[in-house]
């Protein structure tokens, strides 16, 4: 199981400017290039706040006009969390937690799948970031991943007793309508997917012409859709899979997606989901609440040993 906070999403470390030509005292001087903060000695340079504060400000996309109160309230809660990636930095260090090249191109690559290039970039130039720093940032989300799993979650208890009480008091959650076993052609034109259709009025396997014909990403699969409930479908194919009888293929079909032929296999009744079927869920869902709870715990007793100065004065001047 993936382990991770919500919120949590340690920054990117960059490589700081430096402005050739100045002297040192001349560069005292300047807010941007002085230290802002301490955290155990780490240092954090003013120039890191104003692009990781330049970087916040667009990603949250701020009203306009100016407004002090607001923007010290970001500024302060920007610099707890640079505060907070530098103790985890170093609490991660000191536990010996390491990432490999291999595990981050692994992860780059997770997180890649289903985005395209062109897409990519939109989202990155959107959070005001390059892909560079974009890769270092899913690094420092894996050593932090790693370091909750090695130190937060084995402070977190859950009894299957517990999962039971929530399931006994949460019933309508785990309630199911009624569902239908769907198949399902998609084809572009109303003359291929009559084609298909023939095919299929000839003897042909559903699950045959749908590799051949089908464009639709369960092509691969014979065209299963799995179970589908009511309202889960564009509502031109919801009116008609409720209405065909099992194993009946549909007339073609048109929506805004294309035109398509629907087979249901079967129907399933509506139900309470036995406790068996739905314990995993209910396990992810209350170990992740109590180890944001655990998290924040853990992490005060850290901070309140850490040496952590913060220079406000250097850092309203900037």
């Amino acid at each position: 199981m993936r382990i991770q906070l919500k919120g949590l999403i340690p920054l990117a470390a960059l490589v700081m400017m430096t402005v050739a030509g100045c002297s040192k005292n001349e560069e005292e001087n300047v807010p941007a290039r002085q230290v802002v903060a301490e955290v155990n000695g780490a240092k954090i340079m003013g120039d890191r706040f104003l692009v990781e504060y330049a970087r916040f400000k667009k990603r949250v996309k701020l009203p306009q006009g100016k407004d002090e109160g607001l923007e010290k309230e970001l500024r302060n809660g920007l610099m707890d969390n640079l505060v907070r990636d530098a103790l985890l930095e170093q609490e991660a260090a000191k536990a010996g937690i390491k990432v490999t090249p291999e595990m981050e191109e692994e992860e780059v690559q997770s997180m890649l799948k289903g985005n395209s290039p062109a897409r990519l970039q939109v989202i990155l130039q959107e959070q005001g970031l390059t892909y560079d720093e974009w890769k270092a940032s899913v690094k420092q989300n894996l050593i932090v991943e790693r370091l909750l799993k090695q130190k937060v979650a084995p402070l977190v208890h859950l009894a299957e007793a517990e999962m039971k009480e929530y399931y006994d008091a949460h019933t309508e959650e785990f309630r199911r309508d009624a569902q239908a076993h769907v198949f399902h052609i998609l084809c572009a034109s109303f003359i291929e997917a009559d084609r298909a259709r023939m095919e299929l009025a000839a003897g042909k396997k559903f699950e045959d012409v749908a590799k051949s014909a089908s464009k639709s990403p369960e092509a691969a699969n014979g065209g299963d859709l799995g179970f589908i409930g009511k309202g889960q479908m564009p509502k031109e194919l919801d009116e008609v899979i409720f209405r065909l009888k099992a194993n009946e293929v549909s007339k073609v079909i048109e929506s805004p997606y294309g035109f398509h032929v629907l087979k249901v296999t079967e129907f399933s009744k509506p139900r309470l989901l036995a406790f068996d079927e739905v314990k995993d869920g209910i396990h992810k869902r209350l170990f992740q609440e109590r180890l944001e709870r655990k998290f924040e715990e853990w992490f005060q007793e850290i901070k309140k040993t850490a040496h952590i100065k913060i220079y406000s004065d250097r850092l309203g001047r900037l």
